[in-house]
This record gives C-alpha cells, structure tokens and sequence, in this order.
C-alpha cells in the first residue's frame, strides 16, 4: 500500500532545500563562504545536519513507494514507520533551523539581502568582541595590580627545576 502522507512533507523540505541552497549560493557568489564557514561554523554545520535530514524523506518515500526490500529485511518497509521517518526527519529539520526564518526568502532580491545580513551581524559580532578585549587590555595596563597579576601569569617555568613535595 502506498502512503500518500509523504506528499506535504516532500513538498516541504523540497523547498526548505531550495530556500538553503539558495542562501548559499549567494554566499559564495559574494565570496563571503570562506567568512562565513571561519566565523560561524556552527552555522555551516547546522545547515549540513539540517540538510542531511531533508533529503532523508525522499529516500525512505522511495523505498516505500517503490517497494524496495532492504538488505537484513524479510519484506519492505512499514508504510507508518516510512511516515513516521518522514515526520520525525522533518521535525529535525525545522528544530535545526528554529533561529533561520530571517536567512531565508522566498526570491533571489530576498536572499542576496538576507546574505549580506548575515556577513554584516558576524562582522559586527567581530568588531565588538574586539573592542570588548582591547578595553579589558587596557584597564590590565593602567592598574598596577592587574599588571602584576599578569606578570606572575606570564611567568618562564624552568625545565630542569624539579619541585619534589608529596
């Protein structure tokens, strides 16, 4: 028996792969991937996972409409546990990309914006880690304290000294 269920949520991650790939693509014809893959690999890795778990459904709904016996199986697939697969892998998906609604538009003019966006928070991100240590750097300089505090953090260790105490 074929599951239809698979339909809505086919067409579902069939557009959360074009609305990722998109963003993407933009990305590197800006020639910002290498940026932004260094300053937010979690944002690579995120869209990878979430990716890796789009494409999961087209797969199971293949084996399941198609019949297809997989190996260390007696029979095919269980249209409810293909549906299920399909559910779960999709709630992965969107639980992956929860904090991604803004990266994604539905026209290219939306994406290249949303792109530009996103390189323009990571740099700002930059910028105010930055300057947030440069002002911890300087008030390390100016209280005597503070310098001699980094002065015993800084200090040489001898190799051959040999401290022997129990």
């Amino acid at each position: 028996m074929i599951s239809y269920i698979h339909a809505p949520v086919l067409a579902v991650l069939f557009f959360t792969l074009l609305f990722m790939r998109r963003w993407w693509l933009c990305i590197d014809r800006m020639g910002f991937s290498r940026e932004v893959g260094r300053r937010a690999p979690s944002l690579v890795q995120g869209d990878i996972l979430a990716a890796t778990l789009a494409i999961v459904p087209f797969l199971v709904a293949a084996v399941d409409w198609f019949g297809i016996t997989l190996p260390r199986q007696s029979a095919p697939i269980a249209p409810g546990l293909a549906a299920f697969i399909s559910v779960a892998c999709l709630g992965g998906c969107v639980f992956v990309l929860r904090n991604s609604g803004e990266r994604f538009a539905g026209h290219w003019a939306g994406t290249r914006e949303s792109a530009l966006r996103t390189v323009a928070a990571l740099r700002i991100i930059d910028a105010a880690e930055l300057a947030h240590a440069l002002e911890v750097m300087q008030q390390y300089q100016e209280h005597p304290a503070a310098r001699r505090a980094a002065a015993e953090l800084s200090r040489v260790i001898d190799a051959e000294a040999r401290e022997v105490r129990k």
